[in-house]
């Protein structure tokens, strides 16, 4: 068995959802209408860069290949892996395979679309508004994207795209050109391994942080499309307590952040970039992105450590993900990867109905929506803006949306809980060229939020670790500087429900969950505000951080219901951030 021998080998459906506050001056504000490609889709990493040749730029020292770089390569081939563990890893795969179907067979929570729709997003999730995604991993190493004047950039994709240049039009040109200048060509995939030693990766004092900005849960990256796992995983040598750091990432961060009182979650790819599997004749195949297709030598510097199993999903996908959920209990399941194949093929009900089970009775978790592909008839009519074929929006806890890629689904006037996952800067994944110019700004942050939370949503905050496990300085300001905000207005955020007209160009608004009370966040201060809400007589409107009462008067007196003025003073018109009011309904 694996484990025994592993120490031998060392809202309004419209992009305005998300940017409709933002009135940012610099390259940040050029997001504001951005959809952005989700990666992975519809450009090949085998289209060439032509006679064109790209200019890249030369990175910091930091990240470059070291000056005394040698390569150290696994100790196995994956033949060599197959023939020593392959048939014990099948046996025990299967076995636990086997256990997820009884569990489900009896418990409450059955592997089907109609059973995993009943599940309704526990109430804490909702209250919770605010998570933090820790995007961290082997490409934190290389922290590079190419820059984009707007939209998304993904460095944490950079270990799949090093090997072209693709084409001098699209968002990806020039990734094989950079790699070779900062690392060198004979530098492949794996040899990032070694070099990811998490040496100042510190997760209670990142989990203070976390709550200190007002965080309620964290989302480490725990296993994104190479495979390599931030846990040590019985399936693989592919994980960190094998290779690179030698030791479990992940336990004390779920130790810190149940003692700091935050949810946890987990973020697992249910697939990979390349996974080596049996054919019937014992020969080594590649399952790619859920599809079978022919060995290839470059997999033992793209995939090395990994044991290759008969079936992908039954015998590793699954076992390897109840092995986490039964390992550290984690209060939310994300999955990634979704678009690869049809959701009944990849396993992710039985994942999730097996997390249901285990929980039922006991506490309640949430999972998201990125469960595969969907059936035609699921999907009919739901995209319009830009045709998919997966199942967000359509199944889940909550659903999710990644820099407005799902935006016209998500109308709050047909309420399901949302999540919205971004960047404080325009990366995925640490990026070293990442500076005040594209890190969004704490004012535009709070009006982004707020408006988020107005539709009925949640934020889940990337926060990009550098290649050894520290936050960048100019992502912590932003997480101190959202904390101090949030400190003062958070009555206005966490534990919200949604009031119509949900959000304007200059007002967003949240209600109590008792609806005595409405809350209106103002974004674009001005001596004389119009608020959709306003006290029955008598009442007051309340500045919510400093406790002040606020001059006001109805807009029509024999109408209450139209709404009123509040009027700011000199001192509140020079506030550099929102004013969050609280205005009595009853």
């Amino acid at each position: 068995m694996k484990n025994s021998l592993k120490y031998k080998y060392a809202f309004l459906p419209s992009v305005l959802f998300a940017f409709a506050a933002l009135a940012a001056t610099n390259a940040f504000a050029a997001q504001k209408s951005a959809v952005t490609d989700a990666p992975g889709e519809g450009i090949s990493a085998s289209i060439t860069a032509g006679d064109d040749k790209p200019i890249v730029p030369l990175a910091p020292e930091k990240y470059r290949r070291p000056k005394d770089w040698k390569p150290q390569r696994f100790g196995m081939s994956l033949k060599q892996l197959s023939d020593k563990y392959s048939e014990s890893i099948i046996r025990k795969g299967r076995m636990e395979y086997e256990r997820v179907c009884s569990v489900n067979g009896s418990g409450v929570w059955k592997a089907t679309p109609q059973s995993i729709d009943s599940h309704k997003c526990p109430e804490w999730f909702v209250d919770a508004k605010f998570g933090i995604f820790i995007d961290w991993g082997l490409w934190s190493v290389a922290s590079w994207s190419p820059k984009r004047d707007a939209g998304a950039m993904y460095p944490d994709w950079y270990e799949f795209r090093m090997y072209s240049d693709f084409d001098k039009t699209s968002q990806f040109w020039g990734f094989k050109s950079y790699h070779e200048k900062n690392w060198g060509a004979d530098f492949k995939r794996d040899d990032f391994i070694p070099l990811f030693r998490a040496e100042k990766y510190n997760p209670e004092a990142l989990v203070k942080t976390f709550k200190e900005s007002g965080a309620k849960y964290v989302v480490p990256f725990t296993k994104h499309h190479s495979g390599f796992c931030l846990w040590p995983s019985s399936y693989t040598f592919r994980d960190a307590s094998d290779r690179g750091p030698k030791r479990d990432l992940i336990a004390p961060l779920v130790s810190a952040c149940r003692s700091e009182g935050l949810k946890f979650g987990f973020y697992f790819s249910h697939s990979e970039w390349e996974y080596p599997v049996l054919d019937e004749n014992g020969n080594l195949k590649n399952c790619s992105w859920n599809h079978i297709v022919d060995y290839s030598e470059d997999m033992e510097t793209k995939a090395s450590g990994k044991i290759a199993v008969k079936d992908f999903v039954k015998e590793y996908i699954i076992p390897q993900a109840v092995e986490f959920i039964d390992k550290y209990s984690p209060d939310i399941l994300w999955f990634d990867g979704d678009w690869a194949t049809y959701a009944t093929d990849m396993g992710s009900y039985d994942i999730a109905a097996y997390f249901y089970n285990v929980n039922e009775g006991k506490k309640s978790v949430a999972v998201n929506d990125r469960y595969g592909r969907a059936q035609p008839e699921e999907i009919e009519g739901r995209f319009t803006k830009r045709p998919r074929k997966w199942l967000r929006t359509v199944r889940g806890d909550f659903y999710t949306d990644e820099f407005g890629d799902t935006s016209e689904c998500i109308d709050p006037a047909k309420y399901h809980p949302w999540e919205a996952c971004r960047g404080i800067s325009q990366s995925y994944g640490n990026n070293w060229q990442d500076d005040e110019t594209n890190v969004i700004g704490t004012r535009d942050f709070v009006c982004m939020f707020a408006d988020m939370v107005a539709r009925g949503g949640n934020l889940l905050l990337l926060v990009n670790l550098d290649s050894q496990g520290d936050i960048p300085e100019v992502q912590k300001r932003r997480l101190e500087a959202i904390g101090s905000w949030l400190e003062k207005n958070g009555k206005a955020i966490y534990s919200t429900r949604i009031i119509q007209p949900f959000a304007t160009d200059e007002v967003s608004y949240t209600r109590s969950k008792d609806s005595k009370t409405a809350y209106a966040i103002v974004k674009k201060l001005s001596p004389k505000v119009f608020v959709a809400h306003a006290p029955k007589p008598g009442g007051e409107i309340i500045e919510i951080s400093d406790g002040k009462s606020m001059k006001w008067e109805y807009k029509n007196p024999s109408n209450p219901s139209e709404g009123a003025y509040v009027y700011f003073g000199e001192e509140q018109l020079s506030k550099p951030m929102p004013v969050a009011l609280e205005i009595p309904l009853e």
